[in-house]
């Protein structure tokens, strides 16, 4: 089974991803985790004083590496039956139905759950997950990147909710 976490960023999607992981006993890939280990070590040293092009064009193409290694991985595990959880991979509707499709293809159950939170409160969760560095934190996020991402996430709509869980 693939279970696809979705929502804006801080709403929660990396402890809900732990939660279910554990609940099923599945594998949980989160992008932001593979990113922070391969590419941030060896990023350019003062990326984060670049705009937010420059930063979004960097991560764009290691984030699409760790995809495909991410799921190679997957499918791996999915052929033995062992269930995953995705983190990460579903900021838009395309990202989305190419999940669903990778599910359908390797005969697997698909579970989309979304999660979402009030703005502010999300704005505080990011700002104190980048203050304590804990369990969930993975990469440094300033308020011009959680205003970039933003814009950049896509929530489901009303045919894509149907089957969902919702928190």
């Amino acid at each position: 089974m693939i279970h696809l976490i979705c929502g804006p960023i801080g709403a929660g999607k990396t402890t809900l991803a732990h939660d279910i992981a554990k609940e099923y006993g599945a594998i949980r890939f989160s992008e932001d985790e593979w990113l922070s280990e391969l590419f941030v070590p060896n990023a350019p040293e003062n990326l984060m004083e670049e705009s937010i092009q420059v930063i979004g064009e960097w991560a764009s193409g290691k984030y699409q590496l760790c995809r495909v290694q991410i799921w190679q991985v997957c499918e791996q595990l999915l052929s033995r039956g062992v269930s995953i959880v995705l983190d990460g991979a579903a900021a838009n509707k395309e990202q989305r139905d190419l999940i669903r499709k990778k599910a359908k293809k390797h005969n697997v159950d698909f579970q989309l759950h979304f999660i979402s939170a009030d703005k502010e409160v999300r704005r505080e969760r990011v700002l104190d997950r980048n203050s304590k560095k804990g369990k969930t934190y993975s990469i440094e996020v300033n308020q011009e990147m959680f205003d970039h991402m933003e814009v950049f996430f896509e929530p489901p709509k009303h045919k894509e909710l149907k089957g969902a869980l919702r928190y």
